[in-house]
C-alpha cells in the first residue's frame, strides 16, 4: 500500500517509522526543514516504555507534489492546520484514495470531507497513546495505552478500511474498527478535556488526581464535556458513569510512577501553537450551539489562549 503521512509530529513519526519497518511504501511530509534533514540523515528512533529501541528510515519530503497518488493519506497535523494540510494533500489524492484522520479534538473529519467532497472515502477515529519527543527525530512511546479505533465517516466498513486495520495490526498497534466515528471522537475528547488544566498549571499526567483541587477541577471539566456530548447525541462509553473511564485513565498515570506530559503542555513549553481550539474550544463551541453552559472549559480555554498569545507575541490590534 502506498501511504503518505502529512505531518511528522509524534503520531506521524510513530506511524511512519512502524510502517517503513514492515516494508510499506510510506512517505512523510513536513515543512520543518531541520526535522526533514534529521530524518533523512538518521531516520526515526522509537524508544518504548518497555525499554526497546529501534530506528527506521521512512522517506520524507517537504514537497508533497513529488510523491504522486497514494492509496492512503493520513492527516497527522495539529487541528489548527487541518484545512491547509488537506488542501495540500489533494496533490496525492487520486480517485480511489482514502484520507484518514485520528487527530485530537473535533471538527477535523468535517474539514477533510468538505475538501475531498466524498465522505465515503474519509476514515475517522482516535489513537489513544502517550508519545513524548526526546529529540527532533527520537520519540518515547508508552506502549499498551489504548490503541487505534477508526471507521468510515459515512457508509459501512469496506475491504479498503479493513485492509487499513489489518495493516496497523501488522505493525503492532492494537486496532479496532467502528461504524460510529463521532462517538469515538467525543470519547477521546472527554479523555483529553483536562489537557487545558495541565497546560495552565504545568503539571504532568500523574498529577491530575494528586491534589484535591485538581481532582475537583477534572470532574468539573468533564461534567461540562459530558453534558455537551449528550446534547448532541453522542453515546459515550460507560453510559451510566461516563466520567469513570477518564478517572481510571488518570489514576493509572498516578500509579505508574511515570511523569509524561500531555501534548498541549509539550507544545506550550516548546513555544508552539496548541490545539486548544479543537479540544477545549470544541466543547465550548458545541455547548453554545446546544445551549449548554461550559464556564469552566471556557475560562481554561481563554487562559491557555492568553498564555499562547503571550508566548507567540500575538497582541490585540487597535
Amino acid at each position: 500500500m502506498k501511504i503518505t503521512i502529512v505531518g511528522a509530529g509524534n503520531i506521524g513519526k510513530l506511524f511512519g517509522a512502524l510502517l517503513a519497518e514492515t516494508g510499506q511504501d510510506v512517505t512523510l511530509v513536513d515543512i520543518q526543514k531541520d526535522l526533514v534533514k534529521a530524518i533523512e540523515n538518521d531516520g526515526i528512533t522509537i524508544e518504548t516504555s518497555e525499554g526497546a529501541v529501534k530506528t527506521a528510515r521512512p522517506k520524507i519530503t517537504s514537497d508533497i507534489k513529488t510523491i504522486g497518488p497514494s492509496d492512503l493519506v493520513i492527516i497527522a497535523v495539529k487541528g489548527y492546520a487541518t484545512r491547509s494540510a488537506m488542501q495540500n494533500a489533494m496533490a496525492v489524492v487520486g480517485q480511489g484514495s482514502y484520507v484518514m484522520s485520528v487527530q485530537n479534538g473535533a471538527g477535523n473529519v468535517e474539514i477533510i470531507s468538505e475538501i475531498l467532497r466524498d465522505e465515503t472515502r474519509v476514515i475517522g477515529g482516535i489513537f489513544l497513546c502517550v508519545i513524548t519527543t526526546l529529540k527532533l527525530n527520537h520519540i518515547l512511546w508508552v506502549t499498551g495505552t489504548g490503541g487505534l479505533k477508526f471507521g468510515p465517516v459515512k457508509g459501512r466498513i469496506n475491504p479498503m478500511i479493513q485492509s487499513v486495520a489489518n495493516l496497523f495490526t501488522q505493525i503492532g498497534i492494537n486496532t479496532t474498527l467502528s461504524d460510529n466515528v463521532q462517538d469515538l471522537i467525543w470519547s477521546k475528547l472527554l479523555l483529553n478535556s483536562p489537557l487545558s488544566l495541565a497546560t495552565v498549571l504545568g503539571i504532568s499526567n500523574d498529577e491530575f488526581l494528586k491534589y484535591p483541587s485538581t481532582r475537583q477541577m477534572v470532574r468539573l471539566i468533564a461534567e461540562e464535556a459530558i453534558a455537551v456530548a449528550r446534547a448532541i447525541g453522542i453515546d459515550l462509553p460507560n453510559a451510566q458513569d461516563p466520567i469513570d473511564p477518564l478517572l481510571k485513565t488518570l489514576e493509572g498515570f498516578k500509579k505508574s510512577g511515570k511523569k509524561p506530559k500531555c501534548s498541549m503542555l509539550q507544545d506550550m513549553e516548546a513555544g508552539r501553537r496548541t490545539e486548544i481550539d479543537t479540544i477545549t474550544g470544541s466543547i465550548v463551541r458545541e455547548g453554545r450551539k446546544q445551549g449548554v453552559q461550559t464556564p469552566v472549559n471556557e475560562a481554561l480555554m481563554l487562559l491557555v489562549k492568553a498564555m499562547e498569545e503571550k508566548s507567540l507575541g500575538i497582541e490585540e490590534k487597535h
